[in-house]
């Protein structure tokens, strides 16, 4: 297996994303080809003493598509930038999946344009995992790829959330919850009333609304469906919530030699929250209803980041995912209540 990983549209340097590339590919036994400015690539693999240039190899680019550009502009303008030369690339099957901490916007918007949709799904959609305090995650799809959504997107986000957690994550009978502002049918907006009527009457395991309070708690379901503008507003404030705790914490393990005592008694505790909630410890989240196996890393990737984003992307090109899904996403038909 080869996977792409695009190491210049992400916060670090080209260094940082190296590291995660080269020590992906000796665990996994992959071979890694890291798109982006020769030069910096070259350095980096230099001063990692990596010598083996048939394991990892790079794809040069003279440009580099930042956060903050027009996604569509950018992908049509920078034709030899990082992120478009390592999507081709997905296209000509040179390589097996494609990683990428950079612009979500111009990753979504050069899927669609170079890559391009699996038939019959109208929009692709960005799964993201999620871990619970039981210790089993949580697929929520869609975290941003679409902010504006019809009904029947997201009728196609649950097919797509389902068949990940089946054939990905390895949960055999899927469930399926509507995020919304309460549990009752008649809660939500009409997107949420048309889309709850779609789901109820479609062959999937659906159980109706979730709430997001309930979600790392309790876990209701395996698979949570929301549009994009929702879904980004949930994930960057479960973010923050946790970012906002653990800086309250150490506040007050800070704060007199009591509460240094008790941090240090509690220091075992404190990493294991740490490792379970730490957004680089996750992975990526894969853009699901493409073809090719795409996935976007958070865009403060450090090299622990983007080694778990390279493993996503290598589960879902192992299990072959997208062909799944090409085949009118099998599975779900008859009694798949």
């Amino acid at each position: 297996m080869r996977i792409l990983l695009d190491v210049m549209g992400g916060d670090l340097p080209p260094h940082e994303l190296v590291k995660g590339g080269v020590a992906a590919g000796h665990r996994l036994d992959v071979d890694i080809l890291f798109s982006g400015e020769q030069a910096a690539v070259s350095h980096a693999l230099t001063r990692l003493r990596e010598r083996d240039g048939s394991k990892f190899s790079i794809l040069p680019s003279s440009q580099v598509i930042t956060m903050t550009e027009p996604p569509v502009q950018a992908v049509r303008k920078k034709r030899d930038s990082s992120l478009v030369n390592g999507l081709l690339a997905l296209k000509e099957h040179t390589v097996d999946a494609f990683v990428s901490p950079g612009n979500t916007g111009a990753v979504v918007a050069g899927a669609i344009f170079i890559v391009g949709r699996i038939e019959g799904i109208p929009r692709p959609g960005i799964a993201a995992t999620i871990p619970t305090v039981s210790g089993r995650e949580i697929v929520v799809i869609d975290v941003g790829a679409n902010v504006d959504c019809a009904p029947d997107h997201l009728l196609h986000f649950a097919l797509m959330g389902a068949t990940y957690a089946r054939d990905v994550l390895g949960i055999a009978q899927p469930t399926i919850g509507l995020l919304n502002i309460g549990t009752e049918r008649a809660k939500g907006n009409k997107l949420a009333h048309r889309v709850y009527d779609l789901l109820a009457d479609a062959p999937l395991p659906f159980i109706g609304n979730v709430e997001g309070h309930h979600l790392l708690t309790e876990r209701p379901v395996d698979v949570v469906v929301c549009d994009g503008f929702i879904g980004n507003v949930f994930l960057k404030t479960l973010e923050g919530g946790i970012s906002a705790v653990s800086n309250i914490l150490r506040s007050g393990v800070n704060r007199n030699w009591r509460g240094r005592l008790g941090g240090l008694m509690l220091r075992p505790v404190f990493s294991l929250v740490r490792k379970k909630l730490s957004y680089n410890q996750s992975g990526g989240a894969p853009l699901l209803g493409v073809n090719g196996s795409i996935v976007i890393a958070h865009g403060r990737s450090d090299a622990v980041a983007i080694e778990s984003a390279i493993d996503v992307a290598y589960r879902a090109a192992k299990c072959h995912l997208n062909e799944t899904m090409a085949k009118g996403i099998s599975g779900w038909g008859g009694n798949g209540r």
